[in-house]
Formats: structure tokens, sequence, C-alpha cells
């Protein structure tokens, strides 16, 4: 009787974190493809409406999407998705540009056949992410391909360095998602890091760094810039309060892919 007990209870939860990560994936998918727009209020109920789970695995997503960085907890307001600011870029990138330079240098240096080989097959998935379109799949691609080059460094700390960097990249790549062909010229940016990493080329490695992470930045302040022209707003799904009928369509459409048609 207690074994069955034990199962019973290991089943429930394998069943819950199952749903827990399908809601995960389905709110941080629409988040970086722009149907969640920076500001907009996750409401715990309406979510679970759409993606026809309870407030459980919701409420489990929602406080993951926070660790990583997506959104952000108000007391007394609730979750929104959070919004990019020109300080949080400069913050970001004033200290991601010398870490990452030193990371790549030392790739180019000492990479051997297990980080190209990794590297190479971030970009092969990074190529077909593109060609289906599935944003969300080239920004974990985007950050894996980074983590690669960060952990050559062999160093522990380094390693935590990288991974709180990491956390604003999300969110950053998030941004850029919605700068027209933003995500093919990081790919192809990509693909001369690897070059150069797989020529042991430690000077066209850092300048190929150098110039990928100009262009992610140049992107990331006009998206911010286009995002403040075109006014802030704040939405719940279901209703938009200030957005134009366009903006509001893409609100509703709370994507529901991979999750489970039950309840728990």
């Amino acid at each position: 009787m207690l074994e069955t007990f034990s199962k019973r209870i290991a089943a429930e939860s394998v069943k819950r974190t199952t749903l827990s990560e399908a809601a995960h994936q389905a709110i941080r998918r629409n988040i970086i493809t722009g149907v969640l727009a920076p500001g907009s209020k996750l409401v715990v109920a309406a979510l679970a409406q759409a993606l026809k789970l309870s407030a459980t695995p919701i409420n489990e997503a929602l406080a993951g999407l926070e660790r990583e960085g997506l959104v952000t907890c108000s007391p007394h307001r609730g979750y929104f998705v959070r919004t990019v600011t020109p300080e949080d870029i400069e913050e970001t990138y004033s200290v991601r540009e010398a870490f990452e330079l030193l990371a790549v240098r030392n790739a180019a240096n000492n990479a051997d056949k297990t980080i190209i080989g990794q590297l190479k097959e971030i970009l092969q998935q990074s190529r077909q992410s593109l060609r289906e379109t599935d944003t969300s799949r080239f920004s974990d691609l985007d950050l894996e391909f980074h983590r690669v080059i960060w952990n050559s460094l062999n160093n522990s700390l380094a390693t935590r360095v990288g991974e709180l960097i990491g956390v604003q990249i999300r969110l950053l790549v998030a941004t850029t998602a919605r700068a027209p062909g933003r995500f093919r010229g990081a790919l192809e940016e990509h693909n001369d890091i690897y070059q150069a990493i797989r020529n042991r080329d430690p000077a066209r490695a850092e300048s190929s760094m150098k110039t990928h992470l100009h262009n992610a930045k140049t992107a990331l302040e006009h998206a911010v810039i286009e995002e403040a022209l075109n006014g802030s707003y704040v939405s719940t799904i279901g209703t938009s309060k200030t957005k134009p009928e366009s903006r509001r369509n893409r609100t509703r459409e709370v994507s529901a892919q991979s999750v489970p048609k039950q309840r728990t």
C-alpha cells in the first residue's frame, strides 16, 4: 500500500512538473516573440484559462520566468513582462564586452575539438530554427553559443559571471526579436566568431565578437527607442488599454503550443 502511494505521489509530481514546464515555455515563447509585450501584466487567471491549466503551474512558471529575468513581480500588483531600459543596455554591455572578449580570446587560443564541435552544432541548429521561424529556440541557442565560449575559460567564477549576464541576454534577445533581420545578422556574426575560433585566430575572434556585441547593442537601442516612440503600454491577456488594434490583437493571441489540454 505504501509503495502504491509513493508511486502515485511520484507520478503526480512528474505531471505537475511537466505542466509547469509546458506553461513556462508557452509564456516564455510569447514574451520572446513579442505577443506579450514589455509592460504587459500577466494575469494568472487569464493565463490559466488561455492555456487550459490550473493556477498552480502558471504560478510556478511565472516564478521561473522571474528568476530568468523575463518578468518582474510587483508587491500587490502581480507579474509584468519586464521592460528594457537604456540603463539596462548600458550596464549589461559595459560588463558583457569586457567578459566576452576575454572569453573568446581564450577560446581561440585553447579551443579543442569538443568546443569547436559544440559551436558547429549550435550554429546548425540555429540555422534550422530560423528556417522554422522559431525565435524562442533561436534565443536558447544564442545563449548556448556564448555559454560554450564562457565555459572554455574552465573557471567556476567566470561561469557564474556568465550565467548572470545570460539572464540579461535572454531579456535583451527578446527585445531584439522585434528588430527586423537581427536574428539572421546574429547568426552570421556567430559564424564569424566560430570560424576565428576554429582557425585559432584570437585577434580575429576578439574583433568578430566586438562587432557582434556592438551590433546587438545598437539593435537593442533602436528597439527600445522605437518602443518609446510608439508609446508605452500595459496590457492584460484578453484586454489592451492603450494600443491600436494591431497590437491589441497580438496581446490576445496567447500561444498554447505543447501545453497539455488538461487541468491539474
